[in-house]
């Protein structure tokens, strides 16, 4: 590992405006330097924030630990890029459990007297493995509690069962409804974690939903008694229409998150409050480019420039973001942006002083990292969490019996694809067949003459795994579809078929994949959208009529207009496509193919065809 020092490469921006007062108007004006920071150290141990630890023997010591994105991640790894660094099989809950604990006692040994806090910023659960979805998530909140997690905040993947729900298994109250017999029996304890959400408040009394609170306060004190208080603002992003399904959303307004920073903000520092985190579930990255270059952008930014602006002297000194599952490390005039990749994979580790006095961080005394979450082989002298192990041994043997049923074969045995290996026009082997599944199914079932289908991209979540011996189990179908969302039909004319696949390339951030029909793109020289469709055929060939209407399966989280495709609601609802969700369809449809003599295959990934704008 490169245990070099910190980079950093500073970039600078413009506040522009401001708003309060003369003073106020001449700090917006000025410059608000954005500083990206590369992380090179794998471990605290190695890294350069215990240099200035005796230069604030009369402050108060805090450490913030923070995650986000878990999605139920209790043993899932993956590839973790942090910075220029690649670590490989990075994550899950099992190891990460271990380097919290391992991140505060190095803190707790140069600060005897310190505090730390584990936070995290939504999305804990959603998008899961079976063995936390078939548990409704609730063994990862007992894996959440095992680590001391205790405050959070809500992603827009808590709202995935409606936001009662979410507030059920972090209650511990049991099942309003039944589930399969796992989840039945499951012991169902509270999770303990203290909820802050700031922005969202429900349509009919414009209240913050279940008793929440927008903020949460902590008091710390000096070892002689001196008390000061450290809080944590809860943020979602208010972008939740096109991230979930209309029935979950609706019920619930979601406000600016900058301006209701700075309305907190305000309040908080009336009552004395001024060391201020924000737990933010909006996105951010951090990169370096090809010369070198580190930048960091995205929503999380954006959001604090508007701080910036709405209220240039803002106390705000953390914000931990999270959404786009990405790394970043950076500065955002005084207030530090960090986010620890997804699934475990990285957390964040936050370090500052509170003078008692001030009650504030001592100004330019919080250091930001984020470090990797890394597998036994790379560190094998870090040994799993146990008592997260004995969470996560205990659901899988739960849900084994379901897990591990064999619901087909694939002709080879090698695993497909999944939205990690896209190709470079965004398709992916387990995505294709994800969607030929509704397409076939839909058709199996007669409901609608459906034509083809289309899914989001973020919608496949995993790579389909298949055994040596050929065989794939249910637990590997449900992997790779875990939302369990219902499958619609949808009367499109071929006008707003071409434009749905435009947006694509309007958007930068989401995709489709698509079955039954095939099409061309090229150039656009648009910076707002790079590319254009130029042709859409069908499978014979034949290019589609712009004023003809056919019919498409999608699921309704697009036929809401999900992931910034509103093109699906000018579309007709014809009625559902089929009568099972689409973890059952995929199930059901490798199931039919096996017992056809058809074994699973992997397609060509042939559906998106670039042409050169020559």
């Amino acid at each position: 590992m490169n245990y070099k020092a910190l980079l950093t490469s500073t970039t600078v921006l413009l506040a522009i405006g401001g708003l309060f007062s003369k003073n106020s108007v001449q700090a917006a004006k000025k410059e608000a330097a954005i500083t990206t920071y590369t992380d090179t150290s794998a471990t605290p141990k190695n890294a350069n924030i215990w240099k200035s630890t005796k230069k604030h023997t009369k402050d108060i010591p805090v450490q913030i630990l923070g995650i986000n994105d878990l999605h139920g991640g209790l043993s899932r790894t993956g590839n973790a890029y942090i910075g220029n660094n690649k670590y490989v099989q990075a994550g899950s809950a099992i190891r990460l459990g271990s380097y919290l604990n391992q991140a505060q006692n190095y803190f707790k040994q140069h600060n005897k007297n310190g505090y730390t806090f584990r936070v995290e910023s939504g999305d804990m659960v959603g998008a899961s493995p079976s063995n936390s979805v078939l548990l409704q998530d609730e063994s990862t909140m007992h894996a959440l509690k095992a680590m001391n997690i205790n405050i959070g905040t809500l992603g827009n993947h808590e709202f995935d069962e409606g936001l009662g729900e979410f507030h059920r298994i972090v209650s511990g109250k049991k099942p309003t409804k039944t589930y399969n017999s796992a989840e039945m029996s499951y012991p169902h304890t509270s999770s303990g974690l203290q909820i802050a959400i700031a922005n969202v408040v429900k349509r009919s009394n414009n209240k913050i939903p279940f008793n929440w609170k927008p903020y949460i306060i902590k008091t710390v004190k000096t070892p002689n008694g001196k008390k000061t208080k450290i809080v944590f603002i809860g943020i979602l992003t208010k972008t939740m229409p096109s991230l979930t399904t209309y029935k979950n959303y609706h019920p619930y307004k979601y406000l600016d998150e900058a301006t209701t920073i700075a309305k907190y903000d305000r309040i908080l520092r009336k009552k004395g409050i001024k060391a201020i985190v924000v737990m933010a579930h909006t996105g951010v990255a951090s990169t370096v480019d090809a010369q070198g270059k580190a930048t960091t952008t995205g929503a999380s930014v954006d959001i604090l420039k508007k701080l910036y602006k709405i209220d240039p002297h803002n106390s705000v000194d953390v914000y931990l973001a999270g959404h786009s599952h990405q790394y970043a490390n950076a500065k955002v005039g005084h207030t530090n942006l960090v986010q620890a990749i997804y699934s475990g994979e990285a957390y964040d580790n936050v370090i500052g002083y509170i003078d008692p006095k001030t009650h504030d961080f001592v100004k330019n005394s919080v250091k930001s990292h984020v470090f990797p979450v890394l597998s036994a082989k790379d560190d094998p002298k870090v040994k799993d969490d146990a008592k997260v192990k004995a969470i996560v041994q205990d659901a899988d043997k739960r849900v084994a019996s379901i897990v591990n049923q064999k619901v087909g074969e694939a002709a080879n045995a090698t695993s497909f694809t999944g939205r990690d290996a896209n190709n470079k026009y965004q398709e992916n082997e387990t995505g294709d067949v994800v969607v030929d599944a509704q397409l076939a199914q839909a058709k199996k079932e007669n409901r609608e003459n459906v034509d083809f289908a289309m899914t989001n991209g973020g919608g496949v979540r995993a790579g389909l795994k298949v055994k040596p011996n050929k065989s794939i189990t249910w637990g590997a179908a449900q992997d790779v579809q875990p939302f369990g969302n219902m499958l619609y039909v949808v009367a499109m004319t071929g006008q707003q078929i071409y434009d749905v696949l435009n947006q694509q390339y309007k958007n930068g951030r989401t995709y489709l994949l698509v079955s039954g029909l095939k099409y061309d793109f090229t150039d656009n020289h648009d910076p707002s959208q790079p590319y254009k469709v130029t042709k859409v055929y069908d499978n014979s060939g034949k290019e589609l009529d712009l004023n003809k209407k056919y019919n498409v399966v999608v699921n309704d989280f697009l036929k809401d207009g999900g992931d910034d495709f509103p093109q699906f609601t000018q579309g007709k609802v014809l009625g559902t496509a089929t009568a099972e969700d689409d973890t059952e369809v995929l199930v059901n449809y490798i199931k039919d193919q096996t017992k056809a003599g058809h074994p699973i295959t992997v397609p060509k990934l042939d559906r998106k065809n670039y042409i050169p704008n020559k």
